[in-house]
């Protein structure tokens, strides 16, 4: 069992996250939304050891995680300029599995021998995603990875979670894109007003939509008539 517990964090004087308290199945993917500002990559943040908050945890069996078997991939891509995707990966050390890179990467459509530099946005977070999987960690945490993939590489990504989750890794995963969200999680955490203000269980996330954007939607249907 994953126990979370951040009781406030802030930046300066503002109220990010506040009264988080989780707790979860490992070997399960968990979806995180919320509208923009909601501290959806705060919370990973925290979550994976890069921000600290007063009181908070974050146990496995009453245990502290270590940073160590956390693999987190942020929104935010950055990579040393003149490495080629191959160069990039050896610096990572392989952990135990099933780890085939030459496999993995014709699979991702991801020349090794090439630079980084030249790769798109979704190039570049299929190379980071490989960097994490063959260190075999315990624990992922994928802030929109979804972002800048194309619609193959979308339904590929589904499938490496699931196994993932079949291999007992326990993996967090935030998008705007709901629809992957609702084929891979086990649960969907709705962040909202600095807090998790629902948590969805599978037959509970048809209503996901409705609660996210009902009343914005509402609210243009009622208004762009009149404008456009």
């Amino acid at each position: 069992m994953i126990h979370i517990k951040i009781p406030e964090f802030r930046y300066s004087d503002n109220t990010i996250l506040r009264n988080i308290q989780l707790d979860l199945e490992e070997g399960k993917a968990y979806g995180i939304v919320g509208l923009n500002g909601a501290g959806k990559t705060t919370f990973f943040r925290l979550l994976s050891g890069f921000l600290k908050a007063d009181g908070m945890s974050i146990l496995r069996d009453n245990q502290i995680i270590p940073k160590k078997t956390i693999a987190y991939i942020d929104s935010e891509i950055f990579f040393y300029p003149k490495l080629t995707a191959g160069e990039f990966l050896s610096v990572f050390k392989p952990g135990s599995g099933h780890y085939n890179e030459k496999a993995l990467s014709e699979i991702f459509g991801l020349p090794l021998d090439k630079l980084i530099d030249e790769f798109s946005t979704g190039m570049k977070k299929k190379l980071l995603l490989i960097s994490q999987i063959k260190q075999n960690k315990d624990i992922y945490i994928l802030d929109e990875p979804f972002n800048g993939l194309d619609l193959e590489t979308n339904k590929l990504l589904e499938v490496i979670v699931r196994i993932l989750t079949q291999r007992g890794k326990t993996v967090f995963i935030s998008s705007h894109i709901l629809d992957p969200l609702i084929h891979v999680c086990e649960q969907i955490h709705f962040l909202k007003d600095q807090r998790v203000f629902r948590s969805y269980s599978k037959n509970e996330f048809p209503s996901i939509a409705e609660d996210l954007f009902g009343n914005y939607v509402r609210e243009l249907e009622g208004r762009l008539p009149g404008i456009i």
